[in-house]
């Protein structure tokens, strides 16, 4: 090889032997350099970490802290009067919207009805104080319920045992329903205070749409059976055939209850999203509040035969007490997971929608949080989990919500019926309580996801929908979400354990231009084309590429097998590697040590290795792990030009 050309005409920065760069060069401090120094003590540490804690504490601004954890103080003194009838008409909207959903749910998961109307009612006064997004709607959702209907099931059954009175049962439902709530609540405040709102995107769309659309099928086999005044025994696909094998027991009333409810529903859902001048204002109709108002006036002066009511249930909230059952945490536990997962995707996803819609920005972080905090608080009054509502949070928007304003209007109406209207409901039809529900189960298939990605050609995430949907509908949602973790999780390590390579080589016209040849996964997306274009570099026996992302544990094995792949398509042998690290970010002792290995095996076989740019955390890595003792700060250089030249 060839001495460095302009080795006297470039300034060194000394560590044992020259580093070549050019004069100009501004960016490369020379104490990146330096031999890293021996490391403090723990108790100089802890001292220091002390120090810097009491001057913060000092000199920090609280009034500033308060306004960061308690969004409602910074944004209420900035409040404008004309933002108050949107807030208040959509909060009233959502309010008529909420309260009989938060009846049906309760009748879905045969809990006692004043803890789902508390259920709608503290979870939107605590996320008021705490809560950043201005038109997410917080309480009661369709699939939210089902997971807690599910893991209520299995914990307590879903009919009393022998000898049990209902209302018994119902109390016992509804004691698990507070602790598996407060269980909820701690987990999700708990990811919100480390920090995990990233987990929130980790989650494959393809495997949560297959999720969903098994979860709206397990709602729809729970409650069409009402619709025809039955209450089926089986749960999933085969609870439909079950409800034609008793058609004998059906009951006329309570048909003829439940599917005008149904159908109702069904067409105003329709005509809502028809976009006309008729039809406008169709968006704003109470239809929930009319399917519920005009079936129990019916029923409380006619006494259909047959049809199921709601019952008598007394006024005013529950004597708050403190969830018990603790000695069992671990058995709620997984379906505390469940519900926690799918609801923090969903309000997620609903509270980033809007703040893109209206430019303001939201935490994850924060509305974990707010949303943690509101099921902890609203468990020891009672109650049962509350997320974000797609369909509520819709409304509430349309309806002209502006600030959080909106949801404190929706708690009041929700208290107005908690401390007056729940008497006057006691003739509420369960038929025209399932309508609601398999009205809103409707609303959870997403089979546009399925046309969506059939259209891109997208059959491997085609396949992910499916494998979701049938190991939750097979499983159970518990299992059928911690499958969909999982396979989640899977296919972020596999994702993230292959780096990021470019393949680059010499311009022909201008030497130091440097073209890319291929960016790489995977050695099998390296084509005869790019082969073509490889031939340049590899005849002269160099190989450079540039690694984009950080090397660690998990994809600096990947890398290794990725080079030795290269390597091997040079017929004419590789004797130099340039590596180009301006994109390196950071390489961790892992990564640290398979590149001193694969240096060491370079040697062996005569290949030499350059670094080109490195950052000064990288050079840092370099130094106190030994990789540049064994490659010698001649081999780093400036530029790509430099090193091609040197070489």
């Amino acid at each position: 090889m060839s001495q460095n050309p302009i080795k006297n005409e470039k300034t060194p920065l000394v560590v044992g032997s020259p580093l070549y760069i050019s004069d100009s060069d501004e960016d490369i401090e020379e104490d990146w350099f330096k031999k890293p120094k021996k490391p403090a003590s723990w108790r100089t540490l802890f001292h220091r970490a002390l120090k810097n804690s009491k001057e913060s504490i000092v000199s920090s601004n609280w009034k500033e802290r308060v306004r960061h954890y308690v969004p409602v103080t910074k944004w209420m003194g900035e409040y404008k009067t004309e933002w108050l009838r949107g807030d208040i008409i959509a909060g009233l909207t959502v309010a008529v919207m909420l309260i009989p959903q938060t009846l049906a749910f309760s009748n879905l998961m045969s809990i006692k009805p004043i803890v789902a109307l508390q259920a709608g009612f503290f979870p939107l006064l605590v996320y008021f104080f705490f809560g950043n997004s201005k038109q997410l709607s917080i309480g009661p959702s369709a699939v939210t319920a089902t997971l807690t209907n599910s893991a209520l099931d299995m914990i307590v059954g879903s009919d009393p045992a022998p000898g049990m009175s209902f209302e018994t049962f119902v109390d016992l439902r509804t004691e698990w329903c507070c602790f598996l709530t407060i269980v909820v609540g701690m987990l999700t405040l708990l990811l919100g205070l480390v920090r995990f709102g990233f987990l929130i995107h980790m989650f494959s769309r393809a495997l949560l749409s297959g999720f969903l659309n098994a979860v709206a099928i397990h709602i729809l086999s729970l409650q069409v059976g009402k619709l025809f005044g039955i209450s089926v025994e089986h749960h999933g696909p085969y609870s439909f055939i079950e409800i034609f094998q008793r058609s004998k027991e059906w009951n006329l009333p309570s048909e003829i209850i439940g599917f005008s409810c149904f159908f109702f529903l069904l067409a105003l859902r329709y005509l809502k999203k028809v976009k006309s001048v008729w039809t406008n204002w169709l968006k704003y109709a109470p239809d929930v509040l009319v399917v519920v108002l005009i079936p129990t006036i019916l029923c409380t002066f006619y006494k259909f035969e047959g049809v199921k009511v709601l019952g008598k249930n007394s006024v005013g909230f529950t004597s708050p007490r403190f969830p018990s059952h603790w000695q069992d945490f671990t058995l709620v536990l997984p379906s505390a997971f469940a519900i926690t997962v799918v609801g923090m995707v969903e309000s997620a996803l609903v509270a980033n929608t809007y703040a893109a819609k209206l430019n303001y920005r939201v935490s994850n972080n924060r509305e974990l949080v707010a949303i943690g905090l509101s099921n902890v608080i609203s468990a020891i009054f009672q109650s049962y989990p509350a997320f974000a509502s797609l369909s509520r949070s819709s409304i509430n928007f349309m309806s002209g919500a502006m600030t959080a304003v909106s949801s404190l209007v929706s708690a009041i109406g929700v208290l107005a019926s908690i401390l007056f209207l729940l008497p006057y409901l006691a003739n509420l039809p369960s038929p025209a309580m399932a309508a609601v529900i398999v009205n809103a189960a409707i609303g959870i298939f997403e089979l546009h996801e399925v046309v969506f990605l059939w259209k891109m050609r997208a059959f491997k995430d085609l396949i992910l929908f499916f494998f979701a949907f049938f190991a939750t509908s097979l499983f159970g949602m518990e299992l059928g979400i911690g499958i969909t973790t999982i396979v989640s999780l899977f296919l972020i390590v596999k994702h993230s354990s292959s780096p990021h390579l470019t393949i680059m080589k010499q311009s022909r016209e201008d030497k130091t231009v440097f073209d890319t040849v291929a960016v790489l996964r995977d050695i099998s997306l390296f084509v005869e084309k790019h082969d073509y274009m490889f031939k340049s570099e590899r005849d002269r026996g160099v190989l450079i590429v540039k690694v984009d992302e950080a090397l660690y544990f998990a994809n600096a094995g990947k890398l290794r097998e990725l080079l030795l792949k290269l390597e091997q398509r040079a017929q004419h042998g590789i004797h130099d590697i340039v590596f180009e690290a301006s994109s390196l970010p950071f390489m961790d002792p892992s990564a640290a040590h398979t590149i001193i290995e694969m240096i060491v095996e370079w040697k062996r076989r005569g290949i030499e290795v350059c670094f080109v740019r490195p950052r000064p955390e990288v050079v840092k890595s370099m130094i106190s792990s030994g990789i540049l003792d064994l490659i010698s700060t001649e081999r780093l250089f400036r530029t790509i030009a430099d090193a091609m030249d040197y070489l």
